[in-house]
This record gives C-alpha cells, structure tokens and sequence, in this order.
C-alpha cells in the first residue's frame, strides 16, 4: 500500500510542473482572457480597456481577506505575506498605505460568504485599491475528514462546495468594487513530504486549476501560484506547525504576487 502511494505521489507530481506553467500564463489570462488570442478582438462598444496597472501605483487602500494564511499565522514577524506586500508597495509608491486585514483563522470558504454580508465589510471593500484573498485549505482538509485520514468521497463534495462559494466570493467583490484588482493566492501542499502525499497532490493541483478557470470569467482578477514555491522545500519554507509558511515562506509568496502585478 505505501509503495503504491509512492508511486502515485511521483506520477501525479509531475503535474505540478505542468500547474505552474498554467498559472504562469494565468497571471495573463486572469487580467484578461483575450490575451491568449492569437488574433486581435475588437472591444465591445462603450467598454473601455482599464490601463496596466503598476504596482504601488494609485494603491492607498488594501484590504486582506480569508483564512490563517492571510492572517500571517505562522510569521514570527506578524507581517504574513500581506504585511510583505504592503511594505513592497509602500516602497514603490513612496506614500504609506492603508491595510485592513479581516482574516479570520481557520475560516472556510461559507464564512467568507457570509462576511461579505457584513455592511462594515462591504464598505471597506468599496474603497478598496487592491483586494487579497486566501480561502480553501480549511474547506479540503477539513471537510474531507483529516489530512491522513482523506475521505475521498467528503473531498469530492468539499471541493465542489468550495468551487461554488469561491465564485459567489468573486461575483460579490466585484459587484462591489469593479476596478480593484482582485489577488487570490492559490493552495501550495504542505503534505508533500509525507506519508499524505498520495492522497493530497491531486485534490491541491485540481482545485488551484479549478480557481483559476472560475477567476478567469471575472476582470481583474489574478490567480497567484504557490505550490511550486513550497513543492520539495517544505522544511525550508513551512512553520514548524508543518502548516502555515513561516516568514520565508511568505516573504516568497509575496514576491510573487508582487511578480503578478507587474
């Protein structure tokens, strides 16, 4: 049983190659689909093409969403990796910046939902320059029975609730607020190296190319990929909750969302 774990773990983490290739070309796509058209796409009468945005540039208002990874559990520092970015964007607009994070540890994705409700919320959304987001972890790994006990049939299920909320989370934002970029920091796998390899490479890959197609039908919105900076460096990047990155760990996720701003 372990050596078919193993070698299911080497076969389906060749994927993670062929994932961050596809998030790659989605920092692109998720700006705009029609990017990857080979030929040229009339704009639709009266919509205006929003200018590139360059990072620092007209951001005075953050404002941070999700779970403990955008609370920053894990970072000795406390910055997190929302706290990375606003320092990176601080440096580059040469103005100080606003950040109000509304993380919440250990939120699934049906809490977020039912944040978003929250006029409070919501008013700080509209004023809003950029908007970051994780959500999902808690959704897959608790719901589907602990991460070495998966139950694949309650991760089908989680997975498919999570896709459903996940968009219901972009439609909301963008309903308030339809100029902010949107960045939502995909899953890494923090099970790698260990016996729940097998059982959570898959599930992790399929959901961060599940977000990043439902992302691609709303403007302005970026998928970044983080399972490649974890993937084989987990002892290197991880807390020692074998969990949450530690503060390299999310320096580096932050380096590349500032990456996807660009």
């Amino acid at each position: 049983m372990r050596t078919s774990g193993q070698f299911m773990w080497r076969t389906v983490g060749l994927l993670s190659v062929l994932s961050f290739l596809l998030f790659a070309a989605g920092f692109v796509f998720a700006l705009d689909p029609r990017q990857l058209s080979s030929g040229r796409v009339a704009e639709p009468a009266g919509h205006a093409k929003p200018a590139p945005l360059a990072p620092g540039e007209g951001i005075r208002n953050v404002v941070a969403l999700g779970d403990s990874l955008t609370r920053g559990a894990g970072d000795a520092n406390g910055l997190g990796y929302v706290g990375h970015v606003r320092q990176a964007l601080e440096k580059q607009a040469g103005h100080p910046i606003t950040l109000t994070n509304l993380a919440i540890n250990g939120q699934e994705s049906t809490g977020l939902v039912d944040q978003l409700s929250q006029p409070q919320v919501q008013s700080l959304l509209k004023q809003a320059d950029l908007i970051l987001f994780t959500i999902g972890g808690n959704d897959l790994f608790k719901q589907s029975g602990g991460v070495y006990r998966v139950d694949n049939d309650k991760l089908a299920a989680a997975i498919k609730g999570l896709a459903a909320n996940y968009e219901q989370i972009l439609r909301r934002i963008r309903e308030l607020n339809d100029s902010a970029p949107i960045v939502y920091t995909a899953l890494y796998n923090p099970f790698g190296d260990t016996d729940a390899a097998a059982d959570t490479v898959k599930p992790v890959l399929d959901w961060n190319s599940d977000a990043a197609a439902i992302a691609a039908r709303y403007p302005r919105v970026i998928v970044v990929p983080t399972y490649d900076l974890f993937v084989h460096k987990e002892n290197t990047y991880l807390y020692t909750d074998h969990f949450h990155p530690n503060e390299a760990g999310y320096a580096r996720i932050a380096e590349r969302i500032m990456q996807a701003l660009q």
